[in-house]
């Protein structure tokens, strides 16, 4: 069973360190050096936090706001997983309110529970990045409203008895839902949507490191392991139908056009029919889910 410790922060910041796609990629939101600077911060502060050790002040002037909206998200994360250890291991009589209602703050919940404040700490923090904007938009929450539900779930679900893996995997979940993925166009909105990215990859960063360890895998016929790929890349013609909203077109033409040898589109009354020949035709598919729902996709080897 997982253990919030400072092991468990080390592999959880070194998995964002690294970019892991299968972290980053569904946004397609790289970090710049600012917002690897916030990480980098973060992870030293939440490591401190589960060592008992006061944060390091901030070293570094950042100014873009998406930076000091995830330097306020993982300060307050970092804030939040302290006051909860301080009280759980010194005010053990502590009433703690319904975060921890009919939990017994034993060894094995304190990493809960303790997530599941800093989570809340963390969205409290970001909150005033969006005081006067609605908590939803055109293209979904905004940061600070994936960042509140993500809190609101984790404390829910850690009432009921959840360990560190489920508590994390129910707020990467819930942050992650229900918004639209392409870059807006207004810088403010474009800023946000970074942060709630941002905010979404050090949560599902956190959710992969908390698994349990899977069971040996058994090679399939062709000798291959789980991420193997043994098979000869081939030129592919992918085709298909689609509905792509207005203002996500653009985008995800830019990215096939990054994909692929030919891009072509025709649009109709209500969808639009791709043709596509790429070398890449994985990332290509991944980037037509992540705009839409192809209908009477069609993948073949070209020539």
């Amino acid at each position: 069973m997982a253990v919030l410790d400072a092991d468990l922060v080390h592999r959880w910041f070194d998995r964002l360190r690294r970019q892991d796609l299968s972290v980053i990629a569904f946004w397609d939101v790289r970090p710049t050096d600012q917002e690897r600077a916030a990480v980098d911060e973060g992870g030293t502060a939440i490591g401190c936090a589960i060592r008992d050790l006061p944060a390091p002040a901030p070293v570094l002037a950042l100014t873009e706001t998406s930076a000091l909206m995830l330097r306020d998200y993982l300060t307050g994360f970092a804030a939040g997983i302290t006051e909860a250890r301080r009280l759980l291991r010194v005010e053990p009589a502590v009433d703690l309110g319904s975060l921890a209602d009919g939990v017994d703050p034993g060894a094995s919940a304190i990493g809960a529970l303790a997530l599941a404040a800093g989570l809340n700490a963390a969205a409290a923090a970001m909150g005033g990045w969006s005081a006067d904007r609605p908590s939803f938009g055109r293209d979904g929450p905004t940061a600070a409203e994936s960042a509140r539900a993500a809190g609101v779930t984790a404390a829910e679900v850690v009432v009921d008895g959840a360990d560190l893996h489920r508590v994390a995997a129910h707020a990467a979940g819930t942050a992650v839902n229900g918004w639209r993925v392409g870059l807006p166009d207004d810088p403010a909105e474009r800023a946000d949507y970074r942060a709630k990215a941002l905010v979404g990859t050090v949560l599902v960063a956190l959710e992969l490191e908390c698994r349990e360890p899977l069971p040996p895998a058994q090679p399939a016929s062709c000798g291959a392991l789980p991420g193997e790929n043994r098979g000869a890349a081939f030129l592919a013609e992918i085709t298909c139908t689609m509905h792509v909203a207005d203002e996500v077109l653009p985008a995800l033409i830019g990215e096939l056009n990054r994909l692929c040898r030919e891009v072509t589109l025709w649009p109709t009354d209500r969808s639009s029919s791709l043709h596509l020949h790429t070398d890449r035709p994985g990332e290509a598919i991944e980037q037509l889910y992540a705009s839409g729902l192809p209908f009477d996709l069609a993948i073949t080897r070209l020539g």
